[in-house]
């Protein structure tokens, strides 16, 4: 297996960063707001139960949560899920 890139470490531990912002963001039931709200949304659908209700700032159900945090966010650190992210500042 050959060593990442600068810039491929540098991907992933953005991506690591931003998914620790949104699970502790959803863990304290605080609203998602910014680019933590647009890496989420990149996440999941938009237009899926769970995109509305973090862009309406509804708190998510514990099964909603459970996906998010435990199923999406950590396929998303492992790299088994791409995703199209949002452009880095």
């Amino acid at each position: 297996m050959r060593e990442p890139s600068p810039e491929e470490k540098a991907t992933l531990k953005w991506i690591s960063t931003k998914c620790g912002h949104v699970k502790r963001d959803l863990s304290r039931n605080k609203r998602l707001t910014g680019k933590t709200l647009e890496f989420a949304l990149a996440v999941v659908d938009h237009d899926s139960e769970i995109g509305e209700k973090l862009k309406a700032g509804e708190a998510l159900t514990e099964y909603e949560l459970h996906l998010m945090i435990d199923v999406l966010l950590l396929h998303i650190r492992l790299g088994t899920r791409k995703l199209d992210l949002p452009r880095r500042a």
